[in-house]
């Protein structure tokens, strides 16, 4: 069974996101005057409001900038915009791609944790662990203390780059993990046993300063997050023996 969360995209982002597409393409070049409202508007049928909202987006990407009475234009750089999930991202597809990228990530930064942790690094993933043991004990899905576990492994990387972006993708899924837990608890209580043995797998792991075995542990256990979701497809890449 795969989990998504249908939403009605906003007309505003359907704009903002072809705008964005047309600059990263190089459609617009960096420092051009994009076409002013009215031209914006009867291009994409839209109200004036709808490209107001369309811009501010881009401009929180940092694709654009406004100049007082001048209008919009690109950003001299709009490569460095701010990393986003669109909404696509919460479909079958979009989330199929999410896991993917968070078992290149995770797996690399469960290697550093094995690499890098202390003790106090350990005993955050521990307590973690703990906390979501009890949580399932109560009948709960236990979404955020598996966040704070996954946080708990960035953290112990020392990576300040890594446990941000991860930070940023927990606090962006954090919907569709309850959903998953959920619907694992509901639909399939014989696997509750087995997630919490990946999760100790990688403490195992990260504490014996193991970093290959924890980067296999992390990219198991979120393969096969993937699989209890059903978004597995027949593109993964096979896992690889060991890390340079």
């Amino acid at each position: 069974m795969v989990l998504s969360i249908p939403r009605a995209p906003r007309l505003s982002d359907e704009v903002a996101s072809r705008l964005g597409e047309a600059i990263r393409a190089g459609d617009f070049a960096a420092g051009q005057r994009l076409p002013s409202e009215k031209e914006l508007s009867e291009r994409f049928a839209v109200s004036r409001m709808v490209i107001r909202e369309a811009m501010s987006r881009l401009k929180s990407d940092e694709l654009v900038e406004t100049r007082q009475g001048l209008g919009a234009f690109v950003k001299a750089d709009p490569g460095k915009g701010l990393f986003r999930l669109a909404e696509p991202a919460l479909s079958p597809s979009g989330l199929r791609h999410i896991f993917q990228l968070r078992v290149a990530v995770e797996g690399a930064a469960a290697s550093l944790a094995a690499v890098h942790a202390d003790a106090p690094a350990i005993a955050a993933i521990e307590k973690a662990i703990e906390e979501l043991r009890a949580d399932l004990e109560a009948g709960l899905d236990g979404a955020e203390a598996d966040r704070r576990f996954h946080q708990a492994v960035a953290a112990a990387s020392k990576n300040p780059y890594l446990e941000s972006f991860l930070a940023f993708l927990g606090a962006n899924l954090r919907e569709v993990i309850a959903l998953a837990r959920s619907n694992t608890r509901e639909r399939y209580p014989d696997h509750i046993a087995a997630v919490q043995l990946e999760h100790e797998a990688v403490l195992e792991a990260v504490a014996a300063h193991a970093p290959q075995r924890a980067e296999r542990a992390m990219r198991a256990h979120l393969s096969q997050a993937q699989e209890r979701l059903g978004l597995s497809g027949h593109d993964e890449p096979a896992e690889r023996e060991s890390v340079p």
